[in-house]
């Protein structure tokens, strides 16, 4: 009986050994640990108890008890967790998982059939063999299960231009994201209940609708493993209802948070063309109806009213064309598409310049008070001032810039300056904030893991309190590796130890601008007390933080690059 413990109960010990050395995130991995553990215990109680009863009945017999052999034990760490930032699943690891459960399910049903006879010829533990037998039976099922899951998830792993396997960051080391470990290679564990796991089901079936389901958790910015999820999805999804999904609504697939970037800009384009169509079309209408003869009084100022309505998107469509046209000239990189609305409010446009999926720099600039897709040519070019200067000062990586007016910001508000008088509140921050977390999921999730990276989140004026109440939404440490703040009338917290980013909060105030010395949103961050690690920003007032070649241009970039020593600090 000894023997038979000692050779079979440590038969689940190397495949914890491999979900202990790595962090899963979300999805089934947590609960698929939890399984292989529990089902690590029950096997070795199962001998434990046998033997125990065993050593009992010879002491009644009056027979020598030998020493007790101790078959539950702890587990003893054998293997270290990624270097660095590293967050991925190493596919040798999850396929050395797969060998080890393999290599249990057989011996573990002969072990339990000979532990059950055992033990019905002594009388004693009679549930022990059944025990060891079911253990044996569920590493089998897991086997087959996680075999065809992984086999599924290295199929649809990225290619690099060579036609080889994207490598991780580790010397012969192939990577997939930890997401798709979490949502797809233990995706039979995902049981929980999940609105946002059953309506991705929906989606996998060619349903719309899901995806808009989708859509609205993503603005609630709650769950930060939903781009995860929807990035192992939209991996494992079937060609053809990707063709489906992708032609019948390219705009809403396309405003998916975890889906590639470089996909994400082609399904837009699409969109906007068609947008573009559309309005056009209703544009006419409403100006050819104004112009007859019947329609006259409130009718035909109702009509004109719809058609300025309509005019004003139609130049949102513009204006995110003009931002797009400027990517792949004079030296700037392509331009992507990540998101576009032209109905929602102010409209909604969200721009890289540079491929964040691939970038070792990426950037998100946050804008204020008074933005509109319309009149976002200012913003677009703050994103390409950002993208030239921090690409000049790391020449050998990759920059990606975001230019993100993804969000519902407030308009002109004279009273600003005066806080007595002011009608600004934290409302609107607080709806952008829950969405630009959701984007830099999104971010996190697409990113690739061959590629080191750092993303840094530049909020300016009123974008600075949205930026930092969405950090706050996050973990430490998960949102972004820099915050950085200009012109910030109040980030809505007391101190920079409450925004998750350690001594990596910056914040740049010009000495022109009344809107920093405000301090109306929680503490004034260009003060000492606040904690924050402050920047000389120049001498230019509101507006004037992306001059050419200003101490804040240059120390924006400087931060973004991650050469925090030559930032010119105060």
């Amino acid at each position: 009986m000894a023997e038979l413990a000692q050779t079979n109960a440590p038969a689940l010990n190397r495949a914890a050994q491999v979900m202990q050395a790595n962090t899963w995130v979300g999805g089934g991995a947590s609960y698929f640990t939890k399984e292989l553990f529990a089902h690590r215990v029950r096997l070795q109680q199962a001998f434990q108890t046998a033997l125990d009863e065993i050593a009992e009945l010879i002491a009644r017999q009056g027979g020598a008890v030998p020493p007790r052999l101790q078959v539950i034990t702890p587990l003893q760490a054998s293997m270290a967790a990624g270097a660095g930032g590293f967050k991925g699943m190493d596919v040798g690891q999850m396929e050395l998982l797969i060998r080890e459960l393999d290599r249990a399910g057989d011996p573990l049903a002969e072990a339990g059939s000979h532990l059950q006879s055992a033990c019905s010829a002594l009388c004693v533990a009679p549930g022990a063999g059944p025990a060891v037998g079911s253990v044996g039976a569920w590493a089998e099922t897991q086997t087959r299960d996680l075999r065809k899951r992984l086999e599924t998830i290295t199929r649809v792993t990225p290619i690099a231009e060579n036609g080889l396997p994207v490598q991780g960051p580790f010397p012969g080391m192939n990577t997939i994201g930890a997401g798709a470990a979490a949502y797809g290679l233990f995706g039979a564990f995902d049981t929980a209940p999940n609105k946002a796991r059953d309506l991705l089901s929906r989606a996998s079936g060619g349903d719309t609708k899901a995806l808009e389901g989708i859509l609205e958790l993503q603005r609630e910015g709650k769950d930060a493993g939903l781009a995860q999820r929807v990035n192992a999805w939209w991996r494992t999804l079937s060609p053809a209802v990707a063709k489906e999904l992708t032609s019948t609504a390219p705009g809403l697939v396309g405003s998916l948070n975890g889906l590639p970037s470089a996909t994400r800009d082609r399904l837009n384009r699409t969109f906007l063309d068609r947008e573009e169509k559309r309005l056009t079309t209703m544009l006419a209408g409403f100006k050819e109806k104004a112009g007859r003869p019947e329609f006259a009084g409130q009718a035909r100022a109702g009509l004109e009213a719809a058609g300025e309505r309509v005019a004003t998107m139609l130049k949102r469509v513009q204006q995110v064309r003009a931002a797009l046209a400027k990517g792949g000239q004079n030296g700037f990189p392509p331009a992507l598409l990540l998101s576009f609305d032209a109905v929602n409010a102010h409209g909604r446009a969200v721009v890289s310049y540079g491929d964040p999926d691939k970038a070792h720099n990426i950037t998100t600039y946050v804008p204020g008070f008074t933005t509109q897709v319309e009149g976002g040519a200012a913003d677009f070019e703050r994103a390409l001032v950002t993208w030239t200067t921090a690409s000049g000062l790391a020449p050998g990586k990759q920059t990606a810039s975001i230019a993100w007016l993804g969000y519902n910001a407030p308009q002109i508000d004279l009273g600003l300056v005066a806080p007595g008088r002011s009608v600004a509140t934290d409302g609107a921050a607080e709806k952008g904030a829950q969405e630009l977390a959701s984007f830099a999921d999104g971010l996190h999730a697409t990113h690739d893991l061959a590629v080191p990276a750092r993303l840094t989140m530049v909020g300016h004026s009123y974008g600075s309190l949205t930026t930092g109440k969405a950090a706050t939404l996050r973990p430490p440490g998960t949102f972004a590796d820099d915050l950085v703040f200009v012109g910030s009338p109040g980030v809505g917290t007391s101190q920079a130890a409450e925004l998750g980013a350690g001594s990596h909060v910056w914040v740049g105030a010009s000495d022109n601008d009344p809107v920093a010395k405000l301090g109306r949103f929680g503490g004034d961050p260009d003060s000492p007390e606040f904690g924050a690690t402050r920047f000389r920003a120049g001498e230019g007032g509101h507006s004037d933080y992306w001059r050419d070649d200003s101490d804040s241009l240059i120390n924006i970039g400087l931060i973004v690059t991650g050469k925090f020593d030559k930032v010119e600090k105060y």
